[in-house]
This record gives C-alpha cells, sequence and structure tokens, in this order.
C-alpha cells in the first residue's frame, strides 16, 4: 500500500523513530526523521509533510517553540501535528490546545493509535 502523504517523526530517541517509522511505512507513508527541533522545523519548511509527530523535551528546539514557529506555517498550509511526551504537565495541555490542528497522546504510546488518528485526521483533509 502505497501513497503520496509524508510524515515527519521528530525525537531525539533512536528507537521511538525507527518504532515509528516502521509502523508507518508498513501503511505506505514516506516517512522523514529529525532528531531534534530545529533540524524538524528545517525538514517542515523544506519537504512540507502532511503530518508531524514530535516530543516535547528535546535539544535545540523544543517541541513547544517548534509549534509555535509551525503555527505560522500551518496559516497557509494545513498539517497535522501530534505532540507525545511522557510528561505533561497542565500549562502544555493548555498550549498544545491553542494551536492549530495539534493533538497530544501520552508515552507510552500506542503506534497503532498514531497511525488511526492519522488516517482519520488525512480522510477528513480530503
Amino acid at each position: 500500500m502505497k501513497n503520496n502523504n509524508k510524515i515527519l517523526v521528530i525525537d531525539d530517541e533512536a528507537y521511538i523513530r525507527r518504532v515509528l517509522e516502521l509502523k508507518l511505512k508498513k501503511r505506505g507513508y514516506q516517512v522523514m526523521m529529525a532528531k531534534d527541533g530545529e533540524e524538524g522545523l528545517q525538514v517542515i519548511e523544506s519537504q512540507q509533510p502532511d503530518v508531524v509527530i514530535s516530543d516535547i523535551m528535546m535539544p535545540k528546539l523544543d517541541g513547544k517553540a517548534l509549534c509555535v514557529k509551525t503555527n505560522q506555517i500551518k496559516q497557509e498550509r494545513s498539517f497535522l501535528t501530534i505532540i507525545i511526551t511522557a510528561r505533561i504537565n497542565p500549562e502544555d495541555r493548555d498550549w498544545i490546545a491553542e494551536m492549530q490542528d495539534t493533538l497530544f497522546m501520552e508515552k507510552p504510546f500506542s503506534p497503532a493509535k498514531i497511525v488511526e488518528t492519522i488516517e482519520k485526521y488525512l480522510r477528513d483533509q480530503g
């Protein structure tokens, strides 16, 4: 099953990137990877992914700063952002709720649930 949807996974933990990459490629998605928010932002600007999966706690540019920057991009071109993190506090829930097309999933997360969420979003966009 091949499709043209591009998904970017941004996480400083290689095994999380790998788990998501395998699950998403199995579903036919084009998967791109970034190990920190700065690298992720460059990929978002150059490759225009349909979905971004990002951790909050990352070096160089954390998930919140990344979301604030990409929220500007979303004014021109909408895409889904899924924030994954092990530690969420009420302030994080507040800013995530204010971001356009941004959802939160707690670690440990279910790769199947992430795929289901992505597929629903892409169906609703089409």
